[in-house]
This record gives C-alpha cells, sequence and structure tokens, in this order.
C-alpha cells in the first residue's frame, strides 16, 4: 500500500508541474498583441490612376502587407510596432515616349507619310511613402508623386569587406522599395554605380526608402580547378588541362529612408541560389554530362536586384531565376507538446502499474 501511496503522489506530482508548463506555454496565446486597423488613403497628383499597389514594410525593409486595387484607398490589420508605407499609382496608358509627327518645312503641316519623331513624356507613374509609428487604429493620407518630378538626393555608399577592406571596383544598385518603376529611366537619377579604390560609390536616388545592394565576385586565392579536356572514347589522352578560376560571391544589402544620406555595407560570401546567372556565356563555365552550362560567376547579380530593377539594360543578358524548392522544415515540438506526452506516457503506465498490483492484492486474498 505504501508502494502505491507514493506512485499515486509521483503521479500527483507530475501532473501539478505539467499543467504549470503548459499555462505558462499557453500564455502567450492568450496575452497575444491585437492587431490594428491602418487605413490609408491615397491622393494622386496629375494622373488618373487605374490601379495602385499598397505595400506595408517593416523597418527593415521586409514587406509584411501589400494590396493591389482600382480605389484609392486600401486597409491592412497591423501588430504594434513602425512601418513603411508606400504607394505606386498605375496608368496602364503608360509611354515613356510619345510619336510626333515632323513638320512640313514649307505649310508647317505634317502629312501621314512624314516620319514620327519619338519625344520624352512624363510617365503615368506616381509614387508616394509615409512612414508611420503603428499603436493603435489609424487613418492616414498619402499623397503620390510623379516618378519624373519626384526629389532626388545623393547617397555615399562605402562597401568593405568582412576584414575591414575596401570593396574597390564592386557593384552597387538603389531600388525604391514598393515600386516596380525602374528610376534609372529618369536622367536625374542614377540607381547603378560602381565604388572606387576608396569602396565609395555615389548614387543619386528619389528621396524615398530605398534597398542598397552591393556584391563583388573575388578570385578563392588563386585557386584554380583542373577540367580535363575531352578525349576520344578508347584512347588515350595527355594531362593536359585546363584552368577555370574559382570565384566567391559576396553580397550585401540594407535600407536606407530619408533623411540618411551616407550609408555602409559589409560584403558577406552568399550561397548559388542567391544569384541570377547570365546567359550570354560570361559567367564561370561547368562541365555537365549534357555539355557546357553556367554557374554562378562574375556578370551573375543578386537576385533581389534582378527583380527590382527589371527596366535596366544592364540586365538584359540575364535569364529568370529558376525557382528552387524550399527545404520541408522539421516540426518543432514545443514544451507544451513534449510535457503533455510525458503526462499521457506516466498516467498510461501509472494504470497499469495499479492495475498489475491489484491484480497480485487480489491474488494474496484469494489465497489467505
Amino acid at each position: 500500500m505504501n508502494s502505491l501511496k507514493a506512485i499515486f503522489l509521483f503521479v500527483g506530482l507530475i501532473f501539478i508541474l505539467g499543467f504549470g508548463f503548459l499555462s505558462q506555454s499557453f500564455l502567450p496565446l492568450a496575452t497575444a498583441e491585437a492587431f490594428n486597423n491602418v487605413q490609408i488613403n491615397i491622393q494622386t497628383s496629375s494622373i488618373q490612376a487605374d490601379y495602385f499597389v499598397v505595400d506595408a514594410f517593416n523597418m527593415s525593409g521586409h514587406m509584411e502587407a501589400s494590396e493591389q486595387t482600382q480605389f484609392a484607398g486600401a486597409s491592412f490589420e497591423l501588430p504594434n510596432g513602425q512601418y513603411i508605407f508606400t504607394v505606386t499609382a498605375n496608368n496602364e496608358s503608360y509611354s515613356e515616349y510619345s510619336p510626333v509627327p515632323l513638320l512640313a518645312p514649307s505649310s508647317g503641316q505634317s502629312s501621314p507619310s512624314e516620319p514620327s519623331l519619338p519625344i520624352y513624356v512624363a510617365p503615368s507613374v506616381e509614387y508616394g511613402y509615409s512612414i508611420q509609428q503603428v499603436s493603435s487604429s489609424m487613418t492616414i493620407t498619402i499623397t503620390t508623386q510623379n516618378v519624373a518630378q519626384f526629389p532626388t538626393n545623393s547617397l555615399s555608399v562605402e562597401v568593405s569587406y568582412a576584414n575591414g577592406t575596401a570593396a574597390a571596383d564592386a557593384s552597387v544598385s538603389a531600388s525604391v522599395i514598393g515600386s516596380s518603376y525602374y528610376w534609372g529611366y529618369e536622367p536625374n537619377i542614377v540607381t547603378w554605380s560602381s565604388t572606387g579604390v576608396d569602396g565609395v560609390a555615389t548614387l543619386l536616388i528619389p528621396t524615398a526608402p530605398v534597398q542598397i545592394d552591393a556584391w563583388s565576385w573575388v578570385p578563392s586565392n588563386g585557386t584554380t580547378v583542373p577540367v580535363p579536356q575531352p578525349g576520344v572514347a578508347g584512347q588515350n589522352v595527355n594531362g593536359t588541362v585546363i584552368a577555370i578560376p574559382i570565384y566567391i560571391g559576396l553580397a550585401g544589402t540594407t535600407l536606407v529612408v530619408p533623411p540618411q544620406t551616407t550609408v555602409s555595407i559589409t560584403l558577406q560570401p552568399q550561397q548559388n541560389n542567391y544569384w541570377v546567372t547570365p546567359t550570354l556565356g560570361t559567367a564561370t563555365p561547368t562541365a555537365t554530362s549534357s555539355g557546357s552550362t553556367y554557374a554562378a560567376g562574375p556578370g551573375s547579380v543578386p537576385y533581389p536586384v534582378y527583380d527590382q530593377q527589371q527596366g535596366n539594360p544592364k540586365l538584359q543578358n540575364l535569364q529568370v531565376p529558376s525557382s528552387t524548392p524550399s527545404p520541408h522544415p522539421i516540426p518543432e515540438f514545443s514544451v507544451a507538446t513534449i510535457v503533455l506526452t510525458l503526462l499521457m506516457a506516466t498516467s498510461i503506465t501509472m494504470l497499469l502499474c495499479n492495475r498489475k498490483l491489484k491484480s497480485k492484492q487480489e491474488l494474496v486474498n484469494r489465497k489467505a
């Protein structure tokens, strides 16, 4: 009987501890932070927009919510925090150049057969943003401006390696977050450049939140990979090899928010699937069973740059990045799940022990 009491006392103690763990594990669910309704009203300046794209970013530049609508407004449910709200107003009749007939020198009139002279017209795209601290439901109004008249400012980007050495001749790109328009079309904006010997590049960017990407390809200590020359089957070939340099892709990214005018980026090694490779053979060649192909190497650009700078002529020789399957996540077991499993296992074990003890006691009683 004393052993039976000890077992029940042990089970009771396990249950008390288990419920304590469970209450602590589920406490965050009970006290979860409420969402705040954020209403966004849009006011355009000069175009009649066909549709609007409204995005909400955190202060690291990661998108938290997005909505495309034909109406000049949007609504998000967001937890407490600071956010960057962006709006792009688009008109599908957008034309960068408008054909204008040449005038005849004699009459001042033009005939249908005369050639047309394309002249630049303001694009039918407007952009606006607002940085807000969200702690309760709120309504904000964002006024958009034509991208051709958007204010600009100079940005100094300092790029270095992890050991502090200046990264000379590194590529630097700037992309306005929440905007699919390629701002490099505008003559007063520079969104792509290279660093000098001091590792500094100067960009002329819109006065808006921009993502800055920097990257560089460096040889791996001059290491080369020997690639055997192809031979004829059944015949001996000499040991002549073609040495191909191994390059390491280094990149870094950061968010710049006005009125910031300087930024520093430290380059770090990136995996092969971080890069978009050229199709014209400027990347590192690799030998495959089907012939020669190209892996990430000099000439490749980070995939964020490819996604954000679709209109950039420098990206015309790049192929669309192939989608890579994401690894299946390993299920995570919470403390509550583990404790509950232990409680069930302990209960079943104690129940079996109790039945065994009862059977022994009944057997002893019968013999008595």
